[in-house]
């Protein structure tokens, strides 16, 4: 639920009952967003946040979003060159698709997104590590993207999952939430993303498993959602120096039982091109420093003790009423 409020954004966030988010409304007084040109709530960090070492990313730059990828964004794509849900495991074949890069309004009103990020440097294993890792602490999600990354928690049921050292990076993810405060570019957000297995989404595991690939598969929407919004999927296959992450969404749609299945979900188009935009900032981002942060810390482990609880609704109190 969002309004405008005496020249202000104001926001109300509900987060389900258990998870100690509560409800909570915040006047978000607007600023730049230097990268997409909308609004940020950007924060400084605390001098604890300053202490870990993975901190000084926050402050890294950001790289250019390559002007033809702006450009495929500036206006809807034709709908005929979008790849339909039900033929998801096109993305196995060699090669690319018609359309690698666009978003457009689909015939029966869903959304759709189109976004491919080269990585040199980064492998399959980083990617995996990485959705393993950052959830499990806001200051991990901040430096992803601090321009629109503001909060993070990973379900308190599922964060003993995250951090179990008998899973493999990909299998500590499936199963799990994230719950997340962030503008995809239509506002702030809270945004619970529940990560599924590849073959839960209806890969043909045989294809998948002979190739040099890896899928980070999720729903998203509110935090107390009976039935998501969005169906992604972040698609990595191995190439020459590196990967390339072909990532696609499908607004109102929804995964059950392998098959996909269409909500009543109403998409708003500016919805839509927001979301095509934001996902290569974050994206171009990850791929410049996602080598060094994989570096420095994949092989320490986490304890359970060490990481912060965190009260969503208490923070956002705290650091933007």
């Amino acid at each position: 639920m969002r309004e405008s409020y005496n020249g202000h954004e104001k926001g109300i966030f509900y987060f389900p009952a258990g998870l100690g988010y509560g409800m909570f409304a915040t006047e978000v007084p607007p600023t730049k967003n230097p990268t997409l040109g909308g609004h940020t709530m950007r924060q400084p960090l605390s001098e604890a946040e300053r202490r870990k070492p993975y901190a000084k990313y926050f402050d890294e730059p950001y790289p250019p979003v390559p002007e033809d990828i702006l450009e495929q964004m500036a206006r809807p794509m034709d709908p005929a060159l979008a790849l339909p849900i039900q033929e998801r495991n096109d993305l196995l074949n060699p090669g690319y698709l018609p359309r690698e890069v666009g978003w457009c309004v689909m015939p029966d009103g869903s959304g759709y997104i189109a976004s491919l990020t080269r990585m040199p440097g980064v492998t399959l294993e980083m990617i995996e590590w990485w959705f393993a890792w950052h959830g499990l602490e806001s200051l991990r999600y901040q430096i992803w993207d601090p321009n629109d990354h503001y909060l993070a928690r990973v379900s308190p049921d599922h964060r003993q999952r995250r951090l179990d050292p008998a899973l493999s990076w990909r299998e500590r993810n499936w199963n799990t939430s994230d719950f997340v405060l962030e503008n995809v570019g239509e506002g702030t957000s809270a945004l619970r993303i529940s990560f599924r297995s590849p073959e839960s989404f209806g890969f043909d595991m045989e294809r998948f498993n002979a190739q040099p690939v890896t899928a980070i598969c999720a729903h998203s929407g509110p935090p107390d959602w009976d039935i998501p919004r969005t169906t992604f999927i972040h698609f990595a296959r191995a190439v020459e120096g590196g990967i390339e992450l072909r990532t696609r969404f499908w607004l109102g749609w929804m995964i059950v039982n392998k098959q996909p299945v269409r909500t009543d979900f109403a998409v708003d188009p500016r919805r839509v091109q927001g979301l095509s935009r934001h996902s290569p900032q974050e994206y171009y981002r990850l791929a410049k420093y996602l080598p060094q942060i994989f570096a420095e810390n994949h092989d320490k482990p986490d304890r359970a003790e060490d990481l912060t609880v965190m009260d969503f609704a208490g923070s956002v109190q705290k650091h933007w009423l």
